[in-house]
Parts: C-alpha cells; structure tokens; sequence
C-alpha cells in the first residue's frame, strides 16, 4: 500500500485515478484496519472451503493476525494443523502479505461475518413488554449510580423485545 498522502499521477501532472484518491482518503481517516478486515472476511467467504467456514469464523484482525473462533477442540486442532495453508491461501487472495499469524480460540462462531447495516424500513425497533421492563427496572435498582447503567438497560430492553 502507499503511504498516507501519495497519490500516483499528481507528481507527473497527470490525473489521478479514484481508487487512489479513495484509498489514501480512507488510510488518511484511519480506517486503514476497517478495509483491510473487511477485505480478509470477503476472501476468507470466497476461497476458505465450506466445511471449514460452517466451524469456524473470522472475530477480528488487528496487528497482522487473524482471529479465528472455532466451534470444538477438535477443529482446533484440525486448524491449527491447517493455519500455515490458510494463511499463505488468504494472503494470495489479497494479493499481498496482510496476514503474519492465524490465531485460534474455541467459542460459538458466528454464522454473520459481515457487518449488518440495519434498513429502518424493513427493520422496526419491537418495544419489550412492560412486565420485562419491570422486570429490568427491578434488576438495575442497585446499579443506579454507575457510568454503564443506561447502556446496559438499553441492551436488556432489546433483548427483552427480541423474545416478546
């Protein structure tokens, strides 16, 4: 990647393409990493086989390692014996050397590895019941004073209306 601020073509004169005044925008603002995990989880839904991708999904990348959470040891042990493959096949799909290491963690995958973007018109906001507010008022009454308590009452409200 080029560095932050070079645009190709603007040295000679000439026009400069899109993509590199895109790119260097988007590196300028730091958002550097975002592409490049989204880019990670494009190629790893495009050239991982399927069999691995239902046991296993991309959680994160950051400092040129890939996180991976795995569903049992057993695959674990199967993609730890595999990492070496998958990170030289990842990396060749890019088409340049992002990925240094694969690291492994057994957990429950998510099926989702792409940012949902919510579509307010297909998607409303459900109100939980009012016994389930209740219900949260009555388990949040001892955290009243705390920084995170409005956070995590908005986080139970929500679950609360997902299963009303």
């Amino acid at each position: 990647m080029r560095g932050k601020g070079s645009i190709e073509g603007s040295e000679r004169g000439l026009p400069s393409k899109c993509a590199d005044v895109l790119q260097g925008t988007l590196q300028g603002l730091g958002l550097g990493r975002v592409l490049r995990h989204l880019a990670l989880v494009r190629v790893w839904n495009r050239a991982i086989a399927p069999r691995v991708r239902e046991r296993a999904a991309v959680e994160d990348f950051r400092d040129r390692k890939l996180y991976l959470c795995v569903e049992d040891p057993i695959w674990l042990h199967e993609l730890h014996m595999l990492r070496h493959k998958l990170k030289t096949v990842l990396n060749e799909e890019i088409g340049e050397p992002i990925v240094d290491e694969i690291v492994l963690r057994i957990g429950q995958p998510s099926r989702r590895t792409t940012p949902a973007i919510p579509n307010p018109r297909v998607q409303r906001a459900r109100a939980a019941p009012a016994d389930a507010e209740a219900r949260v008022q009555q388990l949040l009454g001892p955290l009243k004073d705390l920084p995170w308590r409005d956070a995590l009452e908005r986080l139970l409200n929500r679950w609360a209306a997902r299963w009303s």
